[in-house]
């Protein structure tokens, strides 16, 4: 957020210092402005609800035994940074795995089991592959005739991909997929006495060890678009304003992943029916971006917007989710 300070006064400047910054210093200073409703507005159970629980199945591994628990504990380790969820033990759930499945093949909707999660996270190991290769060694004469050898090497080298796909509870829909691979290798001088013979072969423990390498950095790369999934957010209750500086009142609150200088948008929901089916679908829609500043309670939080036109356009209930990038 720019501030132009030839036409603030002392105060102002301390209010909001600095470019695109996160910290307001004089709160009071900011009045109420009224807002308009949100068309969709939260309901009372989402505006006090806890943490969404989230039950993350091993993946289907034909591909690589052992490759499906391996990457549901890596995704377990990263929604658990995000401060947002709860991980359901899978084995509360078992029947939950069987219905899912039967979904999918069958198309069969509603799970009406145990009201044990509110998402379900199961997938599938595409691929794993393991390799070793020899490199001679090599050499070459610099213009000063100095002479560089470069030593015979093994290099271990793994690919790994999965598919995961998050259910919403208790309807069973599918509502993300992700496809994602990834890569790992490990190079090493090959013993001069025994040369390619070093690498000639590739144990069951190394081969398990790159190819978990591998599915480490595919988690890695999928880990913006599940802690996006699975985000903090809260609602829009309230806007302020002191000359063309816009902030909101949010319930998203410290407990709930509330942080300075975190990035949020603003999200509105809409619904629409379709004119042949008359099914109702229901569609989020970017509406603005803030940082959360240092204004922040144990059930609130005060959210910058720099963007005054995007600001006009943000009404009360509209939904406020943390954006990790």
């Amino acid at each position: 957020m720019k501030i132009s300070l030839a036409h603030l006064t002392p105060l102002v400047v301390l209010m909001v210092s600095g470019c695109a910054s996160s910290k307001i210093d004089n709160l009071d200073a900011f009045q109420k402005v009224p807002m308009q409703q949100s068309a969709n507005m939260p309901s009372k159970a989402a505006l006090i609800s806890s943490k969404s629980r989230v039950i993350i199945f091993a993946l289907d591994d034909k591909k690589w035994s052992g490759a499906g628990d391996d990457v549901a504990n890596k995704v377990i380790k990263e929604l658990n940074t995000t401060n947002n969820v709860v991980i359901v033990d899978r084995t509360l759930a078992a029947q939950l795995g069987q219905e899912i499945q039967l979904a999918e093949t069958k198309g069969r909707t509603g799970y009406k089991g145990q009201d044990v999660a509110d998402f379900a996270i199961t997938g599938k190991i595409t691929d794993g592959a393991a390799e070793i290769r020899y490199t001679a060694s090599s050499s070459y004469k610099d213009k000063e005739g100095k002479i560089h050898v470069t030593p015979a090497r093994c290099t271990t080298s793994g690919s790994a991909a999965f598919s995961l796909k998050i259910v919403q509870l208790p309807s069973l829909n599918i509502i993300k997929t992700i496809d994602i691979d990834g890569t790992a290798s490990s190079t090493q001088d090959a013993d001069s006495g025994w040369g390619r013979s070093n690498c000639v072969s590739l144990d069951h423990a190394a081969a398990n060890g790159i190819v978990s390498a591998a599915m480490n950095n595919a988690v890695r790369k999928a880990r913006v678009e599940l802690k996006n999934q699975f985000a903090p957010s809260g609602y829009v209750t309230e806007r302020r304003r002191f000359e063309k500086t816009n902030i909101f009142k949010t319930t998203l609150g410290a407990p709930d992943g509330a942080i300075q200088g975190l990035t949020v948008g603003v999200i509105r929901f809409s619904t629409e029916q379709n004119p042949l089916t008359g099914e109702k679908n229901t569609e989020q829609n970017s509406v603005a971006e803030g940082l959360i500043s240092d204004q922040i309670g144990s059930n609130f939080s005060f959210v910058i917007i720099a963007d005054t036109e995007k600001a006009d356009k943000i009404l009360l209930g509209d939904k406020v989710q943390v954006k990790y990038d």
